[in-house]
């Protein structure tokens, strides 16, 4: 009889240590969700990052001012996108002149760091590029300057070969990488969310328009190959989730007859052009101006009327003239697509 009661003594005090237990670890657990839940509240969604770059170091032959021109082309070529606000090149010089710097090349992080402070800027971008036989390496370092996180991609080519072609291999390593790496570079409290994505995150679930795109463009002093801004406008509607109609016509004219456009609700028409604008260094400057619309094809109303002017600096002036055109077009697609998203989230049911 002694050992049944002292067999219920163990198991009641079993039973009770275990309830006490999970309630500890229930508490633990609500807690420390709740502690998640705080920092999760905490955490301040960033759309765009400000980033300056640097003055690369060269080692290359043929070119002693390659460094200070990858600068600013990978500056022209980064401001194509809304996710990235560029420092401007001579706000940087003249910070650096005023501290009595000289920064290129693989400088030392902390001495980027305190100059990406001094600017505002929240990544640095600097390197090197040196040649190895007759394969031609391109080094970018990217600084976070608030974490001191370090990340890096390289981009090779021929020496021979197209330089413009290296450094698209360098810009898309760079942006892909901004992107990926964007939460090790930026404060724990920060969560980067580029604009494309926060745009297709919004329309999900919406029945969405066709739409059909012509943007009819041209380089003023010379003839250049494949339309630049209608390809980043269409590339930008096919990214958030628009269902694209394709269309033969190259004016606005040439709508009414266009039976390929029997299936778009919505009809983007445009006119852009760019030009040369002068010479800076051993690089040619062009400037872009691009105009747009969208319209609902049955009513005729107009949901949006958007225009702009870019700059860019190239190696050459048929690149420069298209990658003005691609920053115009970036920027107006995103200008479109919330117009539209406004416009659909505005109709009733």
């Amino acid at each position: 009889m002694g050992t049944s009661r002292f067999l219920l003594v163990v198991v009641a005090a079993s039973l009770l240590l275990n309830g006490v237990v999970c309630g500890k670890e229930a508490q633990q657990s609500v807690a420390t969700k709740t502690e998640e839940d705080k920092a999760a509240i905490n955490i301040k969604n960033v759309d765009s990052i400000t980033v300056a770059i640097i003055d690369f170091e060269s080692q290359t032959p043929g070119n002693p001012e390659l460094g200070q021109q990858l600068g600013d082309i990978l500056t022209a070529r980064l401001s194509i996108y809304d996710k990235f606000r560029l420092v401007e090149r001579k706000k940087l010089q003249d910070l650096l002149a005023e501290q009595q710097l000289n920064l290129s090349g693989m400088v030392d992080t902390n001495q980027v760091t305190k100059v990406g402070k001094m600017l505002g800027a929240r990544i640095m971008i600097f390197g090197r590029a040196f040649a190895v036989d007759r394969d031609i390496y391109i080094v970018a370092k990217i600084v976070g300057t608030e974490t001191s996180q370090v990340k890096g991609v390289i981009a090779k080519g021929k020496l021979e070969s197209n330089l413009s072609d290296i450094i698209d291999q360098l810009v898309e390593k760079l942006t892909e990488g901004l992107e990926k790496w964007a939460p090790l570079l930026l404060p724990s409290t920060e969560r980067f969310q580029n604009k494309v994505k926060m745009l297709k995150q919004r329309l999900k679930g919406k029945q969405l328009p066709a739409v059909a795109i012509m943007i009819s463009e041209v380089h003023m002093s010379r003839r250049v190959a494949d339309p630049a801004a209608e390809t980043e406008v269409k590339k930008i509607f096919k990214e958030v989730g628009f269902n694209l109609i394709e269309a033969k016509s190259k004016t606005a004219k040439e709508l009414a007859g266009e039976i390929q456009l029997a299936d778009a609700d919505i009809i983007v028409t445009g006119e852009g052009f760019s030009d040369f604008g002068a010479r800076v260094g051993g690089l040619v400057s062009c400037i872009a101006r691009l105009e747009v619309q969208a319209t609902h094809k049955v009513s005729r109303r107009i949901i949006a009327s958007e225009r702009t002017t870019r700059r860019a600096l190239d190696l050459s002036e048929a690149i420069a003239g298209k990658t003005a055109l691609q920053a115009a077009g970036h920027e107006l697609a995103i200008k479109l697509v919330e117009k539209i998203a406004q416009d659909i989230e505005d109709q009733p049911g």
